[in-house]
């Protein structure tokens, strides 16, 4: 496979806004005082780019595999994904189960124990000490699926039946919603509705795989990537109104995608700037921990520091304590025990 360069560089820029972000989130849970901050991205969006960029490399190597091979090996495609995902996974599952005493419904156990975590939060509940699973719980999904629509958009023109895929999951939820609202008048269903397909971005990922086939096929369309003002415009904007948060409405997260789509273009088609550096691919690299790990770490480093609350230097011991103590943590995985399962994946 071509190395595809700026992904691990815009991994581990989500992963990072990630843990910024839940610090203040955090502190905030636990009465501290939260830190302002004239820029301030969301997280939510983060997952959103991680969404755009897990259907893009995804979708680029199935296309590959299908113009060398002619097929899809669907039992190898499903034990590398499982191989990355579940192990640091059911660990953060245990550790945060076991090291905290959280009363939590036996259902949320039940549906995160599977590959449902993105249900409990539609569902009014979560994962107490680790909520940001859910988002596993989407990229599990739609990778059950996304091989055989892969083959089937192939055969009936790919960027029509992907686009027709992606307009209808973008839509679907506004017009269930018209219908129970001039029909059932059913409040939890709404609500549950509004709730799941908020969580359950398949639009944003299958964005991002027609991109990826865009890429994998050379389309000529991606070549306007290649133009340094173009490209730097679709670098400048979507980061520039990610950290001055601003919003679209309803169609926030499906906006967001679209431009991160076109950063992601650019940071890999550009031949005149690598916004790659080695500390950003060493991040990259080992972002999947950097996410798993961190509001745990986070929650112990609130508790261990909470004497100090009132010293002037608090919030840098916080930040300090939470970055450097994550990093550490998920560097450490990333060389032992994700490495042992990801070594397996060459076998």
């Amino acid at each position: 496979m071509k190395y595809l360069k700026g992904l691990d560089t815009l991994r581990a820029l989500a992963a990072l806004i990630v843990v910024w972000s839940h610090i203040e989130l955090i502190k905030e849970q636990h009465n501290v005082s939260r830190t302002d901050f004239m820029l301030f991205p969301d997280a939510h969006f983060s997952v959103t780019l991680f969404f755009v960029l897990s259907g893009f490399l995804i979708t680029y190597l199935l296309i590959q595999e299908i113009d060398k091979h002619k097929t899809i090996f669907l039992k190898k495609f499903y034990i590398r994904r499982i191989l990355r995902i579940w192990p640091l996974y059911y660990l953060i599952i245990f550790l945060s189960f076991f090291l905290f005493s959280t009363d939590i419904p036996r259902r949320t156990i039940i549906l995160c124990l599977t590959i449902f975590p993105n249900v409990p939060p539609a569902l009014n509940s979560s994962w107490p000490n680790s909520p940001q699973i859910w988002s596993l719980g989407v990229e599990e999904q739609f990778y059950l699926f996304w091989p055989f629509a892969v083959l089937f958009f192939l055969r009936k023109g790919f960027i029509k039946y992907c686009s027709l895929f992606i307009i209808f999951f973008t839509f679907f939820p506004h017009l269930f919603n018209y219908i129970n609202e001039h029909t059932f008048h059913h409040e939890k269903l709404y609500s549950f509705v509004q709730k799941f397909f908020h969580q359950t971005k398949f639009n944003c990922m299958a964005y991002g795989g027609l991109l990826g086939f865009l890429l994998a096929k050379k389309n000529p369309f991606i070549r306007i990537f290649q133009n340094k003002i173009i490209s730097i415009i679709s670098i400048v904007i979507p980061i520039s109104a990610w950290f001055i948060n601003v919003r679209f409405g309803t169609f926030s997260d499906e906006i967001y995608a679209l431009m991160f789509g076109f950063t992601i273009l650019s940071v890999v088609l550009n031949p005149f700037f690598d916004v790659d550096n080695p500390l950003t691919k060493f991040l990259g690299k080992i972002s999947y921990g950097l996410y798993m790990y961190h509001w745990m770490i986070i929650l112990l480093v609130i508790k261990l520091t909470y004497p100090l609350i009132n010293h002037s230097m608090y919030n840098i011991f916080v930040y300090i304590l939470s970055f450097g103590l994550t990093i550490l943590v998920s560097w450490i995985s990333y060389i032992s025990y994700e490495k042992f399962f990801l070594n397996m994946k060459k076998t």
